[in-house]
């Protein structure tokens, strides 16, 4: 099976490489398209390279590309709006590959504005029951009522057998910090002081601050002050057994023998390199933390709370099993369980999609540019047409689609292609 998968951002890229890895599918079976963005973390880029064929074209470049019809399916990880669009472009031909979609990783918060993004596609990947209970619930009597869904888990890595006992490991805890959760200066002051607190509580212990991003990556959101800011500014000169690192995160949690984080998805990588984990219940219960997903874990506990890492480290349990399973780590879910559903798909005819949710905003500007992009690679003018003629309206001062519009309307098939090809530079 050949396979198409986009991805514009650092978590969604890393969401393509648990797919690959898991999936045991070959390099050469493999393309992905990582859309260009400033600020993509080139350690990240380095990571997925080996995995696949590496594309970097813009999305409409992609849409208009006659190779899509290589692939049989098409993996789109991406956000919110750009979803719909690519389903709704692709939707157009009378041929298309399979479509599938998935999330990158934990679903913290606005599962409901997630899920109805992605409706309509042949297949969304979900972790565990947990997320597949919640979609049921909100499609039972709608038209999305037999929405095809896979479990795909969330384990990201390879498990590692030969991990070393937790005896043998060096006395290190490791922090998986998140970008804005929690948001607020105050509160990441706070949980910094909270970790300073520990540090000094247990001097026989490195405690490591592994930063979402370096200083200057990009990801999905804004980093208004990066962490390690936050500790200058909150701490002057910190414990000397508190420090920030950039490796790589599994190359720590092989090396640690505990992670501590609010609500990252790392808790269930740490469990891959056989490091314990456990969520920190210091800020509250607060869905904007996503600590709400974790209460149910076993392992939610304020930091502040331990009376040190030794203590800690003797005392820790591993989650619940019960938990894991439900939230989807574990042995029945994983990216094999994609290829197979996909391969059962490969000779049905494949779903007219419905049309998602109406707070999907299916009649923007840019959905409406893409559809029309579509209609042209199949040479329907009067679609393209319409489609210009209504982004036209909406934004009537954009003289690339005025000069789109005008190009499609032309009925000498030379004169249109060569408009096509001039007027193509005024939409990037």
């Amino acid at each position: 099976m050949k396979l198409l998968l986009i991805a514009d951002n650092d978590s969604q890229l890393l969401a393509c490489e648990a797919l690959c890895l898991g999936s045991g599918i070959s390099p050469d079976d493999v393309t992905l398209n990582v859309i260009p963005r400033e600020g993509t973390p080139e350690s990240i880029l380095r990571r997925v390279r080996p995995l696949a064929t590496c594309w970097t074209l813009q999305l409409t470049q992609l849409l208009n590309s006659s190779k899509l019809n290589r692939f049989d399916a098409i993996g789109v990880f991406l956000t919110g709006s750009k979803l719909n669009d690519i389903r709704l472009a692709l939707e157009r031909r009378s041929k298309r590959p399979l479509l599938f979609c998935g999330f990158n990783g934990v679903v913290l918060d606005h599962f409901i504005e997630g899920i109805s993004w992605r409706l309509g596609y042949d297949l969304i990947c979900l972790s565990g029951p947990r997320d597949q209970e919640a979609l049921e619930q909100l499609v039972a009597n709608t038209p999305f009522a037999k929405q095809r869904t896979v479990l795909t888990g969330l384990q990201r890595n390879q498990v590692s057998v030969n991990a070393p006992p937790t005896s043998e490991k060096a006395k290190r805890m490791v922090f998986a910090e998140q970008v804005v959760m929690p948001a607020t200066p105050s509160e990441r002051s706070a949980m910094v002081r909270i970790l300073a607190d520990l540090a000094d509580r247990s001097p026989e212990w490195e405690i490591l601050i592994k930063p979402r991003i370096s200083p200057g990556d990009a990801t999905f959101h804004e980093v208004e002050t990066h962490i390690s800011t936050t500790l200058r500014q909150t701490l002057g000169v910190a414990p000397r057994n508190l420090n920030i690192t950039y490796k790589p995160l599994p190359d720590l949690l092989r090396e640690a023998r505990l992670l501590v984080t609010l609500s990252s998805t790392a808790f269930f990588d740490a469990l891959d390199f056989g490091c314990r984990p456990m969520a920190m219940a210091d800020l509250g219960l607060n869905p904007s933390h996503g600590s709400h997903v974790f209460v149910g874990s076993g392992v939610w506990r304020c930091v502040s709370d331990v009376s040190d890492l030794n203590a800690l480290d003797h005392d820790l349990p591993f989650p619940d099993q019960q938990w894991l399973h439900w939230m989807g780590y574990g042995a029945d879910f994983n990216p094999r369980n994609l290829l197979r559903e996909l391969s059962g798909l490969e000779t049905s005819q494949p779903i007219r999609s419905e049309t998602g949710y109406p707070g999907s905003t299916q009649s923007s500007f840019y959905q409406l540019r893409l559809g029309a992009e579509a209609a042209i690679a199949t040479g329907d003018w009067h679609s393209a047409h319409e489609l210009l003629s209504q982004a036209s309206q909406m934004r009537p001062q954009h003289r690339g689609v005025a000069r789109r519009l005008a190009t499609v309307a032309i009925r000498n098939p030379l004169l249109r292609q060569l408009g096509l090809v001039l007027s193509y530079r005024y939409l990037r």
